[in-house]
């Protein structure tokens, strides 16, 4: 159980560090980063598909039927639409970015839960930091600016604060359970 938590810490550490370099990129480069994404999605995306189809050309001789290779060719052109129309993706990155904060919010919520459960001091704090990522969340998925420029950096800003409060609650949780393993007051 012990190596099952520490592995989930480290997963989430490193979930929130990527999330600050990320809200940091798109705060200095809000222009360049989502056209930056979107060539880096559209080449994973390219990469997959081609995977697909090389598997399918080395098994069409064990008679694979031809329709096993429509899933390569669609991530390709997928990928290929993501690198060549960065500006018809920005609806949909207003929509992802929202979805992912809105999820670290309710993980956050979930964390702290566990704290108040476990009679934390200062768990409110931590319910205060998960709210307003979810409220961060929400507003990025309402985006009230109306400009794109302005709603890249509130995605960056959101995430900035999101990686940090993370990294907040997960230090917090970590003190809690070494705390009960080693027997003393919870704090």
């Amino acid at each position: 159980m012990k190596s099952i938590l520490y592995e989930q810490r480290r997963s989430s550490v490193a979930a929130a560090a990527v999330t600050i370099v990320l809200g940091g990129l798109l705060m200095a480069w809000p222009d360049r980063s989502v056209n930056f994404l979107c060539m880096l999605l559209g080449a994973a995306i390219i990469l997959t598909g081609l995977i697909y189809l090389l598997g399918w050309f080395r098994r069409r001789k064990d008679g694979y039927p031809v329709f096993f290779m429509l899933p390569g060719v669609i991530l390709c052109a997928l990928g290929l639409w993501l690198m060549t129309s960065p500006a018809s993706v920005v609806l949909l990155i207003q929509y992802i970015f929202g979805a992912i904060l809105l999820f670290h919010g309710i993980v956050d919520l979930q964390g702290v839960l566990s704290m108040a459960g476990k009679g934390m001091n200062r768990w409110w704090l931590d319910l205060l930091l998960a709210i307003l990522t979810i409220g961060l969340g929400v507003l990025v998925l309402l985006n009230p600016f109306g400009t794109f420029a302005a709603l890249i950096i509130l995605i960056g800003l959101a995430l900035i604060f999101d990686g940090l409060s993370d990294l907040y609650i997960i230090w917090r949780l970590s003190k809690a359970f070494r705390d009960l393993e080693d027997g003393g007051l919870v704090q």
